[in-house]
């Protein structure tokens, strides 16, 4: 999952100086280099700040990171200090470190609580988690387990926030490939004969993943579970579920035949256990 562009979600007055004021400030202090691997003078805290802005212009991240960095580590009690936090791990995401990027927006919550920039390095926070993640539903999927926390945390801590329904699309993601993990399990279980080990994953996605599409496949699996265990009225209760909620659904059509020969049979053996007294 990569992460290009991500310059768009930067805030803008953090890229407010002009190339030109830029170049003035780097040739001052002679730090133009021509490719030496020693890094030029330290120079002013403004100086520091320019040096980094112009290598992130230019879209040089690993120059740029050094800049960050150097400022950070030099400038502790800088106006600006905030800001090149920030724009440390957004290097870190150009370079799609992500684990190192995750751990520069945390430090930027920790460190400057106050900062206008909390809020924006909050939801990078998540969308870095998001991008290790694996895509792949049956590969571990901790990182996606991490990343909702971190999803439903930002929502908590930034409920008016212009972010929200990005993380809202985020969630669907995250839940997306949680909700198939869980689905397959149970499919798997329903093929094995292990209805009751099956039913407790169809269960999940339906309980814990709501806007999952596949809430009526699970249903069905677990009326197929009941039926093949011969408990019938379970059977036909979630049948009628799966025809009540989605009318429309490619299962519903046989789930009907099913309720109608299953209610049949319900009907047939009542009548014997009736005779049978």
């Amino acid at each position: 999952m990569h992460a290009r562009p991500w310059r768009s979600i930067i805030p803008t007055a953090l890229l407010s100086h002009t190339a030109a004021c830029s170049i003035l400030l780097l040739t001052s202090v002679g730090a133009v280099s021509c490719g030496g691997s020693k890094p030029p003078p330290l120079g002013s805290a403004d100086e520091t700040y320019a040096r980094a802005q112009e290598h992130y212009a230019r879209r040089k991240w690993e120059k740029a990171r050094v800049a960050y960095e150097r400022f950070v580590f030099n400038f502790p009690g800088a106006a600006r200090v905030d800001s090149a936090q920030f724009m440390l791990g957004m290097c870190y995401f150009n370079l799609e470190d992500f684990i190192s990027a995750r751990d520069e927006f945390e430090r930027l919550r920790r460190r400057y609580p106050s900062s206008t920039l909390v809020e924006d390095a909050d939801l990078l926070q998540c969308r870095s988690l998001m991008s290790v993640a694996p895509e792949n539903p049956s590969l571990d999927q901790q990182r996606t387990e991490d990343a909702i926390r971190q999803l439903r945390l930002f929502k908590d801590l930034h409920p008016l926030s212009a972010h929200v329904r990005t993380a809202d699309s985020l969630l669907a993601v995250a839940d997306g490939r949680l909700s198939q993990r869980d689905f397959k399990a149970g499919r798997l279980y329903h093929r094995m004969g292990r209805f009751g080990a099956a039913r407790v994953y169809m269960q999940e996605v339906i309980d814990k993943y709501p806007g999952s599409p596949l809430i009526p496949e699970a249903v069905y699996y677990i009326a197929e579970g009941y039926r093949k265990q011969d408990s019938l009225s379970r059977s036909i209760e979630y049948f009628e579920k799966l025809i009540y909620l989605y009318p429309e659904h490619e299962r519903t059509k046989s789930a009907r035949r099913r309720v109608a020969d299953l209610a049949r049979r319900r009907d047939q053996r009542q009548a014997l256990d009736g005779d049978g007294h």
